[in-house]
């Protein structure tokens, strides 16, 4: 009873917010498909002209075991009888006109913007065609039998399965445009989220119980890859978190394969505790032969509405803005008067204003612009403005690099810190830049057509306090620049 009197102004903070998102969130369509048994044969082709396939590896429960698959919010729980949590699959989707040009090849900014807007509208809508089920030798062999880069995408909170792969399609269609002759294979890792926003701390949990599960599919993937193949894993939201603890796990026992795991690691705005993932970076590294990706954004709401339930900086949004919240959070005073009239600004500001326009990509600038300017007021200490896209430091941290130009350092080794702030509109800011995030995948890396430039972020609060109000170090942010493309 105490903890749930601890969360429970804070969870009605996350359900009031939670209303906002979901005038913005894309509408779920299924096809109904007849059953079809014939997974193993389509996994041999993959995709064609036509279609892209999504494999999947799920710890949901199956809630159709004949015929077409049903995965929805249960746990699929290992009974004793040596199957496992893991369920093994792949999905097929149409995909979008050909003549939609990669977005990579976007002039300008406008045209670029256009592109992502037609992009989503695709895949928002987009349906599933085959969702087949595959014996795990099945799935291994296909496996067994790739050349090319496996990409293996977690989802975050508050997402279906069917979401979830319609994720995982976009990403890998993208690629396949960007990168066209280059083989990939997309695998979908779905855990049990409910697909509620209310029901943030139920999708914590079967996120932690999965954890074993995840460790022992990524293991035995790659033990049994071929060596010419490798593994990006992309992350996105409290999915990053698995990321981490897997990284956490290896350290602590030797990996029966002999090299790092993955090839690359890209985090979207991850949704966790910034200071843990501080601690545990070395570890992360470690799993990579090169480099780990950090997406950040300074506009993300529901990273915002996590700040405040767990009173701490996130990861995905590392800036010392919210000072409302934080203050509220941080001082464990989150009562219902101070919620009320929190929520209750926020809200007449984008009531007031959302009207004007049905557009999903208005709404969520909008909402965005709210909390930006509620929360974040001057947002002390930001490289960006409020539409993120001025790359000038803030005062404070001219005046510190230019006592101490030293105090500039990268995230770590393999490490680095990518600003998209103003980049995504939709969701208030919390979904992956996917023309961003498949340039990252390349084999030679880059983040064309985005020009960037290289910011400082403040530390945040806490951690300043304790380096006495005068950083021993600022981290370098790649910051997307919201004025100009790059070529």
């Amino acid at each position: 009873m105490r903890l749930q009197s601890k969360f429970a102004p804070r969870l009605a903070l996350l359900l009031s917010i939670s209303l906002w998102l979901g005038l913005i969130a894309p509408v779920l369509q299924v096809e109904q498909i007849a059953p079809n048994n014939s997974g193993a044969a389509w996994a041999q082709k993959f995709s064609n002209n036509r279609e892209i396939g999504v494999f999947y590896a799920t710890t949901r429960q199956n809630d159709s075991p004949s015929g077409r698959p049903l995965y929805g919010a249960a746990r699929h729980l290992d009974i004793g009888l040596g199957q496992g949590s893991t369920e093994y699959g792949v999905a097929t989707f149409l995909k979008p006109d050909g003549r939609i040009p990669t977005i990579a090849n976007s002039p300008t900014w406008q045209q670029l913007r256009d592109e992502m807007a037609k992009r989503d509208s695709y895949w928002t809508a987009a349906k599933v065609g085959q969702l087949n089920r595959l014996s795990d030798s099945d799935f291994f062999n296909r496996i067994k039998n790739f050349h090319g880069l496996i990409c293996i995408y977690i989802h975050g909170y508050d997402m279906t399965f069917e979401e979830s792969a319609r994720e995982m399609a976009e990403l890998a269609d993208e690629y396949e445009r960007r990168a066209p002759g280059q083989e990939i294979l997309p695998i979908l890792f779905s855990w049990p989220s409910t697909g509620n926003k209310a029901d943030y701390t139920g999708d914590e949990a079967s996120l932690e119980w999965s954890e074993a599960p995840f460790r022992d599919f990524i293991n035995r993937l790659a033990r049994e890859k071929n060596y010419d193949t490798s593994i990006d894993l992309v992350a996105h939201s409290m999915g990053s978190r698995l990321a981490f603890w897997y990284a956490m796990a290896q350290s602590q026992a030797p990996s029966s394969f002999g090299s790092a795991p993955f090839r690359n690691v890209i985090l979207s705005c991850a949704d966790i505790d910034y200071h843990t993932a501080e601690q545990r970076k070395g570890d992360l590294q470690k799993c990579t032969e090169k480099y780990v990706f950090v997406l950040t954004n300074d506009n993300d709401g529901p990273l915002l509405t996590s700040q405040a339930l767990h009173a701490q900086t996130r990861l995905g949004r590392p800036a010392d803005g919210g000072i409302a919240i934080r203050q509220i959070a941080t001082t464990g005073n989150l009562s219902a008067s101070k919620s009320a009239d929190l929520l209750n600004t926020v809200n007449s500001l984008f009531s007031a204003t959302s009207n004007s326009s049905s557009d999903n990509n208005s709404k969520g600038s909008l909402a965005k612009f709210a909390l930006n300017t509620f929360l974040q007021k001057k947002n002390a200490g930001n490289s960006s403005s409020a539409a993120g896209g001025q790359t000038t430091e803030s005062a404070d941290i001219s005046a510190w690099l230019a006592r101490n130009p030293a105090l500039s350092r990268d995230y770590g080794p393999k490490a680095q810190l990518i600003d998209d702030t103003g980049l995504v509109t939709v969701n208030m800011g919390h979904r992956i830049a996917w023309p961003l995030l498949t340039g990252l995948m390349l084999s030679q890396p880059t983040l064309v057509p985005f020009a960037t430039s290289i910011v400082h972020k403040r530390p945040d609060a806490l951690l300043l306090r304790q380096m006495g109000d005068s950083p021993t170090y600022l981290y370098r942010y790649n910051k997307i620049d919201l004025d100009r493309l790059s070529r």
